[in-house]
């Protein structure tokens, strides 16, 4: 397996492990209907270009088997009023459900991790669905609130305020 960095050419493989991770992966975790609220923008797939614009700021990693892309995941700076400093957030980390607990996952974070850290980043946060809070949690971080976000699966059902409530979580780690 190869980390490298993401190449706006990986796109719609990187589109292809978030589906298949949201859509097979968490299917232990999530509702079908929560899933599709997840994986979709009111109805729709995630586009090319939504992928891009997501990643376009970030530093994104790509997990590669042979030719398949089979896991990404990316850090987000963010400036912290508190710390008065530069943070980081683990804004993305899918597998592809092929390849789950073979090792990908940690292999993207300290990928990311080391970067972090290079960058003298005082902590990482990240916002982890039921099926990653316990790999984030095996990483020191530690959950300081659980979330419950509001998606739509289509547009009438936003009109309508019809939303799919997904839960997860918000995870902290300092690196100082």
């Amino acid at each position: 397996m190869q980390i490298r960095l993401f190449s706006p050419a990986d796109v719609a493989q990187v589109a292809a492990v978030f589906n298949a991770s949201v859509m097979e992966g968490a299917q232990e975790y999530y509702s079908l209907t929560e899933r599709l609220a997840w994986a979709q923008n009111q109805g729709e797939a995630r586009s090319d270009a939504y992928w891009l614009a997501k990643l376009e700021d970030t530093t994104t990693w790509v997990a590669q088997e042979g030719s398949k892309l089979v896991g990404f995941t990316n850090l987000r700076l963010c400036s912290d009023k508190e710390l008065n400093c530069m943070v980081g957030e683990v804004d993305c980390l899918f597998v592809h459900p092929e390849y789950s607990r073979a090792g990908v996952a940690t292999h993207l974070y300290l990928a990311l991790l080391e970067e972090a850290k290079s960058r003298n980043l005082k902590r990482l946060t990240v916002e982890a669905s039921y099926q990653a809070r316990p790999f984030f949690e095996k990483q020191g971080f530690n959950c300081i609130r659980r979330n419950e976000l509001r998606r739509y699966l289509t547009a009438e059902d936003k009109q309508n305020d019809r939303a799919q409530v997904l839960v997860n979580f918000s995870l902290i780690m300092s690196l100082s």
